[in-house]
């Protein structure tokens, strides 16, 4: 399946989007980890709070409890009537009578308070039931559990959960004061669960519970009087407890987590909330600036297409308001498409060139052999009457035309372009009218080298023109591993150096006053200079002073003339 393309926005934006919620995600992340710790703490912190404020509240209610024991059991009349009492095989009735009376009006004015006894160490009881205002019956006095006997106070509480009235108990030692190894009794004060109401109250979303040997026996929610602590255990609520040093019972707050858990929810709830708002306003920022880019991106991509249709004329707009590299690749652009508008209009004019070229090659190779025949009948013609001085020049003739018109544009070998020189050099020296010394310093094993065609003509013709009168001509060859060296050398007056650039340019000509009567048109050694250019080469003026001038050409090579000279090309 081909995969699709996607614009410059659709890459943009999930790569802004990446980039605005990978901090978002941390930030928030390190939020929620900061909000997690600090509410745990806090919630850590209030419930101790809370366990501290129980504990205080306890003490305060068995504070005022223990003062009425105090007050019942350091009573002087209280305590002659127990000991009397004590002392008797049966309670004398007025006594018993005065203390239930005394336990009655106890009851009556204390709040909370459901009974008092009095439990003999014989274990004869005397009693004030509030709940019934009876002293003689009971359903529940019988059943409190008598305090340890060791003990000055005692604590205990209902674990009973039929009894509709929950009570927890304080008894006392009654100690005779007259005679401190007697063992008197206990006076035990019931009294109503309600009576620690404020103990049980939590703050918000908290439960208190009040524990003895692990059996609940204080709550607000009567339901859960008479379980197991094991039953308050759950993941949602966060449990502390402390034991109160003087009863000890076990105060236990149980904290829901439901508070905790939606503080979480709304934290993660508004970042998303914030996320969701940066991301739309990244999309909107990137919509709103990508906007022109993609409209002189879509510009330019549009006279991409145009320019594949061949419309080389095609040209972009250079807007000020665009950002630098866009006016960049648009001025590229537009230099470009006038750039290859130009090469194309070259391409068709060389080809019509080419073209032309072709035809007049054709034109001049019509009927070649009318021109050799013609000179071969002149040849004749000047040797029976003895003119062999033109002979000579007509032969040299016929042999340069017949070497220059086949395989024109070949290559040839370095002995080849040598002998079509030396018959070159006859012909320049019947036309001048003087002698021209034409020296070649070329190794034997060069001979079989190949250059292009009539690549030396263009230098030793250049080097005639601009030579003095009865002056030299030298052309040495040599070879390094990688190339050879042609150097072409004349004793004229040399050429000045403003012009050693330029006479490699096409039609270029050095002031006529200094060269010699010549033709040419100025492209010979530019033909060279192309020529060497095209095979890796180069051409240069290697040396030019008042006694002659120098110019090198270096060429590659290719074979190995040292194994096989036949093949060698430069």
């Amino acid at each position: 399946m081909k995969k699709r393309k996607k614009n410059l926005r659709q890459i943009l934006i999930p790569a802004f989007i990446i980039t605005a919620c990978i901090p978002l995600a941390i930030f928030a992340l390190i939020s929620q980890e900061r909000l997690k710790t600090s509410t745990l703490e806090n919630m850590n912190n209030q419930a101790e709070a809370d366990l501290q404020k129980a504990n205080q509240s306890l003490n305060m209610t068995l504070d005022k409890y223990e003062t009425l024991l105090y007050a019942i059991t350091t009573d002087e009349e209280f305590l002659s009537l127990v000991v009397n009492a004590n002392d008797s095989e049966e309670i004398p009735e007025a006594d018993a009578y005065n203390m239930r009376r005394d336990f009655a009006h106890i009851c009556n004015r204390n709040e909370g308070v459901d009974g008092i006894q009095l439990v003999f160490s014989d274990k004869r009881r005397i009693f004030y039931d509030r709940l019934s205002s009876s002293s003689v019956n009971s359903t529940w006095m019988e059943k409190v559990k008598i305090p340890d006997e060791t003990k000055l106070l005692s604590y205990d509480v209902d674990k009973d959960t039929d009894n509709p009235e929950r009570m927890f108990h304080i008894g006392r030692k009654v100690v005779n004061y007259w005679d401190i190894s007697e063992d008197l009794g206990y006076v035990i004060l019931s009294v109503n669960l309600d009576e620690l109401e404020s103990v049980l109250s939590a703050g918000k979303g908290s439960r208190v519970y009040l524990v003895k040997d692990g059996v609940i026996v204080g709550a607000e929610d009567t339901k859960m009087l008479g379980r197991q602590e094991k039953a308050l255990d759950s993941a949602k609520v966060n449990q502390k407890a402390i034991k109160n040093a003087r009863s000890g019972w076990s105060i236990l707050l149980c904290q829901s987590i439901r508070e905790y858990q939606k503080a979480i929810e709304e934290q993660v709830i508004f970042w998303i909330m914030v996320a969701l708002a940066v991301l739309l306003i990244f999309v909107l920022l990137i919509y709103r600036v990508t906007k022109p880019v993609m409209i002189s991106v879509n510009d330019i991509v549009d006279a991409m297409k145009n320019l594949e249709k061949d419309n080389f004329r095609e040209k972009l707009e250079v807007k000020e308001k665009d950002s630098t590299e866009i006016q960049e690749i648009s001025e590229g652009f537009n230099e470009m498409s006038e750039r290859i508008h130009n090469l194309i209009g070259q391409v068709k004019e060389s080809a019509m060139e080419q073209k032309n070229a072709e035809i007049s090659a054709l034109e001049a190779q019509i009927d070649p052999h009318f021109l050799y025949n013609i000179l071969d009948t002149i040849n004749w013609k000047a040797i029976e009457n003895e003119q062999y001085e033109i002979s000579e020049m007509l032969v040299a003739l016929a042999d340069i035309l017949r070497y220059a018109i086949n395989d024109a544009g070949e290559f040839t070998t370095i002995d080849a372009e040598k002998g079509w020189l030396e018959k070159y050099i006859l012909l320049q020296q019947e036309k001048l009218g003087e002698e021209i010394e034409l020296e070649f310093k070329i190794q034997d094993s060069y001979g079989k080298c190949k250059i292009h065609k009539m690549l030396l003509q263009p230098f030793v013709e250049n080097a005639i023109k601009y030579n003095r009168p009865d002056g030299s001509v030298q052309v040495c060859i040599t070879q390094e591993p990688e190339k050879l060296l042609i150097l072409v050398s004349d004793t004229g007056r040399g050429i000045p150096e403003e012009y050693q650039q330029s006479i490699f340019q096409p039609f270029f000509r050095v002031d006529k006053s200094r060269s010699r009567t010549f033709g040419g048109a100025g492209l010979g050694l530019a033909l060279v200079w192309e020529i060497a250019a095209l095979h890796g080469g180069s051409v240069r003026v290697a040396e030019s002073s008042d006694s002659g001038t120098t110019i090198a050409a270096e060429l590659p090579r290719s074979g190995n003339h040292e194994t096989d000279p036949k093949n060698e090309t430069l």
